[in-house]
């Protein structure tokens, strides 16, 4: 992933995101070699034998037609991982969008709508009030866009969007915590943080508050800046000339 800047007063700061992109994120891992099976699995189950036409696809597989398919599999969580972030960004706008204007979104696609309709289950479970959406935020060291700031059952709380897959059941992703922290540390009088979980198929929401875990994200997410300031020298020269000469 490459690094992303916002410029702040003719000053360069690193994301957020763009911090938080140095852990290693083992289940990454695990979704690309799933990619990988399913692309082969799909794909083997259209071949056809034309020494043997009827038999049917599928069947007496030849190995050089596995090749291709092999090849091409190796890149296919690239297409995949792209997907996914076009549908992510088109259910932020649309929450956005409707928290905005009142309106809901024109037809948005299947995954999108059910992105979509799974943050309005979630909104009619909570006294629920925006304040603002998709607001940049300013650290000393770092920047980014934080997409919900509300009224939550009485308090003030700052919110991010994931359509990522969480297991009902399952925490919040560390990373994820430490990045809503470092927004919530950029806004005044902000109470409580947390990350919604939209599904982008089922349309069911996941709620994690990571409130409690505040501090001790933010004490990462610091450690996080520090290290990425530091593995990074080259950018950290051109920042403090930016800042000299301002």
């Amino acid at each position: 992933m490459g690094s992303r800047y916002y410029k702040h007063d003719g000053v360069d700061k690193p994301s957020v995101t763009t911090i938080c992109g140095l852990l290693d994120k083992p289940a990454l891992m695990y979704w690309a070699v799933n990619c990988c099976a399913d692309y082969i699995l799909d794909y083997v189950k259209l071949i056809t034998n034309p020494e043997l036409p009827d038999n049917p696809s599928g069947t007496l597989i030849r190995v050089e037609d596995l090749y291709p398919i092999i090849e091409s599999s190796r890149k296919n969580f690239r297409n995949v991982s792209k997907k996914a972030m076009d549908i992510g960004s088109r259910v932020h706008d649309a929450i956005e969008q409707y928290l905005n204007t009142g309106r809901e979104p024109f037809k948005p696609g299947d995954e999108v709508e059910a992105g979509f309709l799974s943050f309005l289950e979630w909104q009619d479970k909570h006294h629920f009030k925006s304040i603002a959406t998709e607001q940049t935020i300013y650290g000393d060291r770092f920047a980014g866009t934080c997409d919900l700031i509300c009224e939550l059952d009485g308090k003030q709380y700052l919110i991010d969007f994931k359509t990522t897959n969480v297991a009902e059941d399952s925490p919040a992703y560390p990373e994820h915590r430490y990045q809503v922290s470092a927004y919530r540390s950029c806004v005044p009088n902000v109470e409580g943080c947390g990350i919604l979980y939209l599904h982008k198929t089922t349309g069911y929401p996941n709620w994690r508050d990571s409130s409690s875990t505040y501090e001790s994200d933010l004490k990462v997410f610091n450690i996080l800046v520090d290290l990425w300031y530091a593995t990074h020298p080259n950018v950290s020269k051109r920042i403090v000339r930016q800042q000299e000469a301002f």
